[in-house]
């Protein structure tokens, strides 16, 4: 099992530490000792700009989210037993622990099927404070909150674009909440800047650092998200008199789901970043410790090309749309490799919507990636997942990615959404040649 252990401050790190141990200052700016590691610097900034001191609970619930990822950055998923499930003995330090310690077990089997983990978490007193309202009081420019009355991530993906613009289209005004990576804000804005409405925004980088090398599976960076997104929508909420702030986390239900598209692919290659078993879990974690924040993924029942469709006649989407960025190896050159399982959903959702799809793929031509025995893993599996879907119960295929909702209505609506963008795929596959 390995040890991470976070401090609220640089002078809290002992001299002499375990050399196994790996410890984190959490927001820390300075520079910091070699094997000593820092992250959150951006947000202890980004959260003294709505004009007020934010609420302590979601400052601590957003101490936690960094702390988690800092440990699923920095401990490598290759020195594990089996080289995936990590052992992590994660400390904490928090404003108030007592209602995280109540929820801890939950939260650690949470963590463990986002991430295929085994969690520890250990709560302490003193942790970061929210910024204080000296701090505050001296940002110039600020979070105008008085346009907003819901929150959303925002990462300048297809989906996020759609949820955005029907949040619009329903009367809502959206504040924007974006993890802005390097890279990532520039078609961020780009996007954000087409919405038929202007909308206030929350954008931050974790930016997780040190002088050791780091993992690249990043599975718990949903969490993350999430916490950013209960940060804004509780900010929002204080500004609002205290009501429960929707937070909408708009992604197609064939992603959501996430089902292995072929039995080798349960597990390492199945992430369950928005999976309904996931956030109901994160919902009953909220609610347990009175964050006022209402988690919903309205897109839950739509395929990609549902989605894509409803707002195809827009000319202005059927621009902005193509400018989205849905491919995950993108940062290598800037360019969408149109191959893997995210890429392949996208072209297919533009597919069946019978929209033009002019994004530029590195790989535009997939016939010639299915030869290739290092690039045709994804699109085996797509192949395989539309042959299989044929004969193959889809309740039970579904079920494998995680726990379906009790409530017989969203089982049926999950289960037919995986059918319908297995269909989606297949229809694609078809007039590329490809089956």
């Amino acid at each position: 099992m390995t040890s991470v252990v976070c401090h609220a401050d640089a002078a809290h790190v002992p001299a002499r530490r375990n050399p196994e141990d790996i410890h984190v200052v959490l927001y820390g700016a300075e520079r910091l000792d070699d094997g000593i590691a820092r992250i959150g610097a951006g947000i202890m900034d980004a959260a003294s700009r709505f004009g007020f001191r934010v609420r302590s609970d979601a400052f601590d619930f957003m101490t936690l989210a960094l702390a988690v990822t800092a440990a699923d950055t920095f401990v490598l998923r290759e020195e594990a037993e089996d080289r995936w499930c990590r052992r992590i003995d994660l400390t904490v330090p928090l404003s108030d622990p007592a209602p995280w310690r109540s929820v801890s077990t939950r939260l650690e089997e949470a963590l463990r099927f986002l991430s295929g983990d085994s969690w520890s978490f250990s709560f302490v007193r003193q942790g970061p404070r929210p910024p204080s309202q000296a701090v505050v009081d001296g940002r110039r420019r600020r979070i105008d909150l008085s346009r907003s009355d819901c929150a959303c991530l925002f990462s300048g993906g297809l989906d996020s674009y759609v949820g955005a613009l029907d949040l619009i289209a329903r009367g809502q005004r959206p504040l924007l909440v974006s993890h802005a990576y390097r890279g990532d804000r520039r078609y961020q804005d780009r996007i954000a800047h087409a919405l038929p409405q202007a909308c206030a925004r929350f954008a931050a980088n974790a930016h997780p650092t040190w002088s050791g090398p780091t993992d690249v599976s990043m599975r718990t960076r949903s969490f993350n998200f999430l916490a950013y997104g209960a940060l804004a929508a509780t900010a929002l909420s204080q500004y609002r008199g205290d009501r429960t702030i929707d937070l909408w986390v708009p992604e197609n239900g064939f992603i959501a789901l996430n089902a292995p598209l072929t039995p080798r692919r349960i597990g390492a290659h199945s992430t369950r970043t928005t999976h309904p078993f996931f956030l109901g879990a994160m919902q009953e974690i909220l609610d347990a410790v009175g964050v006022p924040v209402r988690i919903e993924n309205a897109l839950r029942h739509q395929t990609k090309g549902e989605m894509v469709r409803r707002h195809s006649g827009d000319a202005v989407f059927a621009t902005m749309a193509m400018r989205t960025v849905s491919c995950g190896k993108w940062k290598r050159d800037g360019t969408q490799c149109g191959r893997c399982v995210p890429c392949l959903i996208r072209r297919a959702s533009f597919h069946s919507a019978d929209l033009a799809d002019d994004t530029a793929y590195r790989c535009e031509d997939l016939v010639p990636v299915l030869a290739d025995f290092k690039k045709r893993d994804d699109v085996a599996a797509v192949i395989a997942a539309t042959r299989r879907v044929r004969t193959t119960a889809l309740e039970p295929w579904v079920l494998q990615a995680g726990d379906l909702p009790e409530d017989q209505r969203e089982r049926d609506g999950c289960v037919d959404v995986f059918r319908r963008g297995i269909r989606e795929l297949d229809g694609f596959l078809q007039a590329n040649g490809l089956v």
